[in-house]
């Protein structure tokens, strides 16, 4: 029989704290400009974890080998346009080098501070429950916000929520078309955000209809008024599989209904109200004329397209190894064209190797136990996530998936291979042991 390793109540009961702590950070105002307060949390937990000797602890699985293997090594092809910078003769101005060396170092971060917090004894599913309690409610609230928004109700407070305030930001324009994202600079960044609280929720709360059914209301609300693609093209479908394929669906189907329908009726009473309305019809088949792909793209696609512009210049500059962390000063929106103008053709290849790596990973691990379907919904979300966003790097997203990431495929708790979650006695749901009688000693046959 398997051992289930010992967890240290004190390690366990600060571990969650720092995540809660940092989940909650990812969700934080700009201290300054460029400065938000989730950077300041990863670098400082971290930080704190070294100093107390943690920093040998860490053991991660062999699926973390391979991704973050391929993550250090696109951090250091991008340092190479740091240390000899491509000559730019373009119309593009270089970008902030340092605001491109967090992108690509804080999912490194995050995920080495939850390994020393697992190395020390605390135990990673009750810290990935915390995780997914704070993401759901914090975009929940969001959801909440973005409604009074839609209402007209206007507050100073969201600007430093975006960019400091300091100029007009990208939520500021997309207000104008009726898209309301809450706290988020990018409709695109509440997109995915809504979406992996959607996988958290059908995680969390599979067992408690009522509770779900208000979540995914609110949720899927959210996700509308954004009037994200992320969303309403990539994570509500798979929302929508998780809820089908997944173990316990007759819950789930029972609170994705009542939140169906209570959606009906808020949209039946409330849509004409909505000036975002006509934009949103845009996204259903046939609405967008003939270039439906390119609406569904925001024209990223293309022989005019802005990733085809972006692409044109690295090929111009320097194909090879990129222009560092930097980069210019183009619409990235995507994340293999931020890995192309960072860390060239070689960045490219290195962040498909990350989404690869995750993904056979958990093919490799994956079983009936819960944690295993929210991981690979998880991973397919972001792989669709990065055609429109850089979701592995972008603010705010990058701590909170590379917090889920690590708790479910990168860390583990004991000597042995592969994920926390499929040990005997781990997960969300422990099984009852089965109960074998005795063996029989063999003296009492012979007597018999």
């Amino acid at each position: 029989m398997t051992s289930v390793p010992a967890h240290s109540p004190t390690a366990t009961r600060w571990g969650r704290r720092i995540v809660i702590g940092l989940t909650a950070a990812a969700f934080g105002p700009y201290l300054a400009p460029g400065l938000r307060t989730e950077q300041v949390a990863v670098y400082g937990a971290a930080a704190v974890l070294c100093l107390a000797g943690l920093w040998m602890r860490p053991r991660f699985t062999g699926t973390a080998v391979w991704a973050l293997g391929a993550h250090l090594s696109l951090f250091a092809v991008a340092t190479i346009g740091v240390v000899l910078p491509p000559q730019n003769h373009t119309l593009y101005k270089a970008g902030d080098v340092v605001a491109g060396f967090d992108n690509i170092a804080l999912p490194l971060v995050v995920v080495a501070a939850v390994a020393m917090l697992v190395g020390a004894g605390a135990d990673p599913a009750r810290m990935l429950r915390a995780v997914c309690t704070v993401t759901v409610l914090a975009m929940a609230a969001n959801a909440l916000v973005a409604v009074f928004s839609a209402a007209g109700v206007e507050s100073d407070l969201l600007a430093r929520f975006r960019l400091f305030g300091e100029t007009e930001s990208v939520a500021d324009r997309a207000e104008q078309l009726g898209r309301y994202s809450g706290i988020f600079n990018q409709p695109a960044e509440a997109g995915v955000l809504y979406s992996v609280a959607v996988l958290a929720a059908l995680y969390l709360y599979q067992r408690q209809v009522g509770k779900l059914a208000v979540v995914l209301l609110l949720l899927s609300v959210g996700g509308v008024l954004s009037v994200s693609k992320i969303f309403l093209l990539v994570g509500a479908p798979i929302g929508i599989a998780y809820v089908i394929l997944a173990s316990g669906r007759r819950r789930r189907l029972s609170a994705a209904a009542a939140a169906s329908v209570a959606v009906w009726f808020t949209a039946h009473a409330y849509l004409d109200q909505w000036d975002g309305q006509r934009f949103a019809m845009r996204l259903l088949p046939g609405s967008g004329g003939d270039d439906q792909l390119g609406l569904y793209t925001a024209g990223r696609v293309g022989g005019q397209s802005s990733l085809q512009q972006a692409v044109d210049v690295m090929t111009a500059l320097s194909p090879a190894s990129g222009m560092g962390f930097g980069g210019l000063r183009v619409a990235y929106d995507n994340g293999w064209v931020e890995a192309l103008v960072v860390a060239g053709v070689i960045g490219v290849v290195l962040h498909t190797a990350v989404l690869a790596s995750l993904a056979v990973g958990w093919l490799r691990n994956r079983s009936h136990r819960p944690e295993s379907p929210f991981a690979g919904a998880l991973i397919l979300l972001l792989i669709g996530a990065s055609t429109g966003l850089p979701a592995l790097t972008a603010n705010r997203c990058a701590t909170v998936v590379w917090l889920l990431l690590a708790l479910l495929l990168l860390v583990r708790a004991d000597g042995q291979p592969g994920t926390w979650w499929q040990r005997p006695g781990r997960g969300q749901h422990r099984h009852q042991p089965t109960l074998v009688p005795p063996p029989v000693p063999t003296a009492v046959w012979s007597t018999r």
